[in-house]
């Protein structure tokens, strides 16, 4: 059985990360625990601590992780041990582990690591293996000042941020919006700390509901789909009523588990699918939901401007939540959300759900 020298689940509950010595080798394994059983999401070899075999890699028995080979390490004796003040650091979006010591980075399971025959990055690796990839000199980089951002990240929530990060949201909500009439907690996860406010628009009987939150970290995945990564990785969610209720808040809450509990990203024109009658709160015929920045809108119906909040340095993103029927939701689908918005805008509706 391999030695456990590390092991921590992220802050997000949503992944296990593990340092196991085998017999000849150090590996580290990256699981997705939010599931009935843990599933592996990547393993990347750290080291091997006997002289590797001939060549650049060999299983040694059926089961146990195959050796780095010869011709894949930088030290085919024998890699250095782990100094004392080796740790594990999550990324901040925690979907990524990283192995660091005193140097650095010793290696790194990325967010997207465990596909296309990438498995993550290794200090004492040499060229690029099924097994782990050397670390150059430009990844070396990139990867420590992540490490070096992402500690000092953990270390400013767990210092008690929430009331800074609350306090920022709350007072660009009600700059906005006008005071709050009503605040409910959303989830139970102490990572990340959610609330939703209701504020009523000035002069008008529609009151919009938003989240504070959900910004105060970046979420996983959006640097692999978005040519602009920054500017989309922080969102709040808000929703529009026409009535003082709790279903805005109530949906918000549901909605909200989604970035940070299943490792994933909400982004502009994304659906979120159901069949009529799944949201009775809005109407028999709603049957998924739509997120966008930029809502259906009447020149006597404004949207409200809910930019210019920032966090650490990056934009934040309001997506309104705009309930659809099933047949906009598969021209969303089957076409792209921009064609479901100009259908939206041709029947006359809004973003006052």
């Amino acid at each position: 059985m391999p030695e456990v020298l590390m092991q921590e689940t992220s802050p997000y509950r949503t992944r296990r990360a593990s340092l196991l010595k085998g017999e000849g080798d150090v590996y580290l394994y990256l699981e997705d625990v939010t599931g009935a059983e843990p599933q592996t999401v990547s393993a990347v070899w750290v080291a091997n601590h006997q002289p590797a075999p001939t060549g650049r890699g060999e299983a040694t028995d059926a089961g146990v992780p195959p050796r780095m080979g010869a011709g894949g390490t930088r030290h085919p004796e024998g890699c250095p041990g782990l100094g004392h003040n080796a740790g594990l650091v999550w990324f901040e979006e925690g979907d990524a582990i990283a192995l660091v010591d005193g140097e650095g980075v010793v290696a790194v399971i990325p967010g997207w690591a465990g596909r296309d025959g990438f498995y993550g990055y290794a200090r004492y690796a040499r060229g690029r293996s099924a097994l782990a990839w050397e670390l150059t000199k430009d990844a070396r980089q990139v990867l420590d000042q992540k490490a070096m951002q992402s500690r000092e990240f953990w270390n400013w929530r767990r210092s008690g941020a929430w009331p800074e990060i609350r306090s920022v949201g709350l007072a660009h909500l009600e700059q906005r919006l006008g005071p709050q009439d009503a605040a409910w907690p959303l989830g139970e996860a102490m990572f990340p700390e959610l609330i939703a406010t209701r504020h009523r628009v000035p002069g008008r009987d529609i009151w919009v509901t938003a989240t504070t939150g959900l910004s105060a970290q970046r979420m996983a995945g959006v640097e692999q789909y978005l040519d602009d990564p920054d500017g989309q990785a922080r969102i709040e969610l808000a929703i529009a009523r026409t009535e003082p209720d709790q279903a805005g808040a109530d949906l918000l809450g549901a909605l909200a588990t989604i970035p940070f509990g299943r490792c994933t990203w909400l982004g502009e024109g994304h659906t979120i699918g159901g069949s009529p009658g799944a949201y009775p709160a809005f109407g028999a015929d709603k049957a998924a939901l739509l997120l966008t920045a930029r809502p259906p809108y009447t020149q006597d119906l404004p949207v409200p401007d809910l930019s210019g909040l920032s966090r650490r340095g990056a934009p934040v993103t309001y997506l309104w939540v705009v309930l659809i029927d099933e047949d906009t939701f598969r021209l969303a689908r089957g076409r792209d959300a921009r064609a479901a918005l100009v259908h939206l805008h041709e029947h006359g509706t809004t973003w006052v759900q």
